[in-house]
């Protein structure tokens, strides 16, 4: 995206990407001539649940599922949370009856999309339990242990008592990874089903669901150069609970409405794309964004006073660039930016137009007015050297300029 005097660099990323090339193609025939309905019996039809299936079955080799059957497609990430937590409640209660308290355990720095059903369930009668993370961002699974242990103590349950646990992947705001695995495993020792909200994550990083040894995934098309309003749900095999959409018998019965057959043979041609780029783990593009993050990142840090990165430098997401900035007005600065030919966040897309302090930066300790000034640069898959040259040059700047704005003159700005 570019002026022809004055380049303007799309850093938000972490927001949503630009639809792929090769989705568009391949979602072209299904949005023009190949319009069936995968539900009818007819030849118009059949060739449309022949490309349902094997959108399915390609989707599900991906993410290295044991069967196809295991992959359910939604409208995305925000449906797949939410199904997900309701579903699992729901499943405890028919297992466990009325009189045990269904528990849910999640992490403080969730998206909304499980932050937010959680608080609903709350008030349903749900007991819920936050657990906290580091300075990094990263949930302790000593933090878990205890709270499965609580839980189960509370419940007068050897084990079993809690119905959910759900971590997510990588966060969407600082690209803190978790370790999800480790996490798994204790939930799993607890007779515990486990979930990852891996929407930011699908895509960007290898994810394979046998060797994180979940028992459901989420993720969303929008966030790995593929169409918005599509995503998926994995449930592995076994583990079954309820629809959260009632009507036809859509998706086997468990997810009603008719199939976006288009968005989803997109999405599969995304994936597949993104999956091919970080099979070369040394010298592909991830490797190559990692580096120009972390240049950018040195550079705007050495370039200006009281600005510090946040999230886990060792385990993150190779494209995600977050900050705190002192004396700074986030949103001012994000305004500023994109005057400046910059597109940036100050924290989750989701939050806009919120006054409040991001919910993951106070809940990794760091004082609200200074998580006021956050700002989040996610960089592109192709970024360029003269796109990195043109951050390095305009960030600062911008940073400098908020600053003044927010009336803090006595701090030494940028240089």
């Amino acid at each position: 995206m570019a002026q022809d005097a004055h380049p303007y660099i799309y850093a938000d990323n972490a927001a949503t990407t630009p639809l792929s090339p090769v989705a568009l193609d391949a979602m072209m025939p299904y949005l023009t001539s190949e319009f069936g309905n995968p539900s009818g019996i007819h030849r118009v039809a059949s060739t449309a649940a022949r490309a349902l299936a094997d959108a399915r079955e390609h989707m599900a080799a991906l993410l290295g599922a044991a069967h196809p059957e295991e992959m359910y497609f939604t409208s995305g990430g925000s449906e797949s949370d939410n199904w997900i937590l309701r579903g699992a409640v729901r499943r405890f209660r028919d297992i466990n009856g009325s009189n045990v308290t269904p528990r849910v355990i999640t992490g403080a720095i969730e998206h909304h999309a499980i932050l937010h059903c959680c608080e609903a369930l709350e008030r349903e009668g749900v007991d819920v339990t936050y657990l906290p993370v580091d300075a990094c961002g990263r949930v302790q699974p000593a933090d878990l242990e205890q709270a499965l242990a609580h839980n189960e103590n509370a419940a007068g349950m050897d084990s079993g008592a809690t119905a959910l646990v759900s971590i997510m992947l990588a966060n969407n705001e600082v690209g803190t990874l978790e370790p999800i695995a480790d996490l798994a495993r204790i939930a799993h020792a607890h007779g515990v089903p486990f979930h990852t909200d891996a929407v930011q994550a699908v895509g960007h990083v290898p994810v394979n669901v046998a060797e994180l040894a979940v028992d459901a995934l989420s993720l969303s098309a929008h966030k790995f150069h593929g169409p918005r309003g599509v995503g998926a749900l994995y449930l592995r095999e076994g583990f079954s609970i309820p629809p959260l959409i009632a009507g036809g018998a859509q998706e086997r019965g468990e997810r009603a409405g008719t199939e976006n057959l288009a968005g989803i043979v997109g999405m599969v041609a995304a994936l597949q794309q993104q999956v091919d780029s970080l099979d070369h783990v040394d010298d592909g593009p991830s490797q190559r964004i990692a580096s120009m993050r972390d240049e950018l990142i040195d550079h705007i840090c050495a370039s200006c006073t009281d600005v510090h990165p946040t999230g886990d430098p060792d385990r993150r997401l190779p494209s995600i660039a977050s900050f705190t900035c002192e004396g700074v007005d986030g949103e001012l600065l994000v305004v500023l930016l994109d005057r400046a030919g910059v597109a940036a966040a100050t924290g989750s897309a989701c939050s806009t137009g919120s006054t409040a302090p991001s919910h993951v930066l106070t809940a990794m300790g760091i004082d609200p007015l200074r998580a006021k000034g956050a700002l989040r640069l996610s960089l592109a898959d192709d970024i360029t050297r003269e796109d990195l040259d043109l951050l390095k040059d305009r960030v600062p700047a911008a940073i400098e300029r908020a600053r003044l704005m927010s009336g803090i003159t006595g701090a030494c700005a940028c240089y």
